[in-house]
């Protein structure tokens, strides 16, 4: 019974993940459609910061929920709740209030904003909740729900990039109100001081190491705004967002990896990376015009960048089974340094290359900051 619901939870965490992705995809495609490069820019900048907010809210209690659920009950979902949302709402005020990019121009982007950040962090927290409780079924209606902020992008067309912020957080309230009603009698409206002790004791490598991750991706947006612009801002993230459905599968390979793992299938699991990573490049190569002319044919402007992204996930594949692998040997430090070095070049790399290459400069940095993270693997792997 215990492996039938880990194969459970397991597939409908990566089916939330997928139904997020497409949806996300195609959201994307009727705003490129529906508004302009400028209006994509701005809008993609501030949600891009947003998601940043959080994965900062976390601070590890995510992993304590985990953990510790059968001990804390519901003040544990109670106080992750609680705690996500204040860090959320005290970093998008900071957000606003210093406006890089100046993109907060009107009322209506504020009130976006705070809607995206309240009912994001909510449903991130819902989503972990679900875990412990064994309830990752809602959560996968729950990003069904959140796919249909779609619907919402045509009514607030004349608020252009506000329309597409507002869109989002309609989405994010459905889904969380489902949430909320599903896991009412499961929620404490308490904040443990003890429950956050503990959790900092066991999640703060992994907190730190995913931070280091996710930090220059999500700042990438705005970095590009205040240096080329609305315009390319747009250009960027579509092209970004198609290439991270492309590292979705080896994502996911490496995440059960973490569960499965021995050297076996280590070594399998290199041959699928080599042989995806070469019809992935192929498939951007030949048809990667194609997919970027969806958007709008001033998209393929990041056709460029895109194809060092599909350059890329050879590196990018050896990386994350390595880190899989460290993970099934338990050693967070060592985990910390990979992602340390792969985050902090990336970012670096970018800022030196952006006013030179543009977002191509970008392509060129995720693939050597990947290059470099592999230098820190353990070879014994496969």
């Amino acid at each position: 019974m215990e492996l039938k619901t880990l194969l459970k939870s397991t597939t409908d965490l990566s089916l939330a993940t997928i139904v997020m992705a497409v949806s996300g995809l195609f959201f994307w495609i009727f705003a490129a459609r529906l508004y302009s490069p400028e209006d994509v820019g701005t809008a993609s900048a501030l949600i891009s910061f947003i998601n940043l907010v959080f994965a900062l809210s976390t601070i590890g209690l995510n992993v304590g929920l985990i953990r510790f659920y059968k001990e804390y009950g519901k003040s544990a979902t109670g106080t992750t709740i609680i705690t996500m949302l204040l860090l959320s709402i005290g970093l998008t005020t900071a957000y606003v209030v210093t406006n890089p990019g100046n993109i907060i121009e009107a009322p209506e982007i504020v009130i976006g904003a705070y809607l995206t950040c309240v009912f994001g962090a909510l449903y991130n927290a819902l989503g972990f909740v679900s875990i412990p409780l064994r309830r990752t079924d809602v959560y996968v209606k729950m990003s069904f729900l959140y796919g249909l902020r779609i619907l919402f992008l045509l009514p607030t067309r004349a608020l252009k990039a506000a329309g597409m912020v507002l869109a989002t957080s309609v989405g994010l309230a459905l889904a969380t109100a489902f949430g909320l009603r599903e896991f009412k009698g499961e929620i404490s409206p308490t904040l443990d001081l003890k429950f956050i002790r503990e959790s900092f004791a066991i999640s703060m490598s992994n907190y730190l190491g995913s931070l280091v991750n996710v930090l220059p991706v999500y700042l990438m947006p705005t970095i590009i705004l205040m240096e080329l612009g609305r315009e390319w801002t747009g250009y960027y993230y579509v092209g970004f967002t198609v290439g991270n459905l492309l590292m979705t599968p080896i994502v996911a390979l490496s995440t059960v990896l973490m569960r499965d793992g021995d050297r076996k299938l280590f070594r399998k699991s290199l041959v699928i990376v080599l042989v995806y990573w070469l019809l992935a490049t192929a498939g951007v190569f030949s048809l990667g015009t194609h997919v970027l002319s969806i958007f709008g044919e001033d998209y393929t402007k990041a056709l460029p960048m895109l194809k060092l992204i599909a350059l890329g996930l050879g590196p990018f594949g050896f990386v994350y089974l390595g880190i899989s692998a460290l993970t099934v040997k338990g050693k967070p430090s060592r985990i910390l340094a990979v992602n340390l070095v792969r985050g902090s070049s990336f970012l670096a790399l970018s800022y030196f290359l952006l006013p030179e290459y543009g977002i191509t400069g970008i392509g060129i940095a995720w693939v050597f900051a990947h290059l470099l993270a592999t230098l820190l693997l353990d070879p014994k792997t496969f």
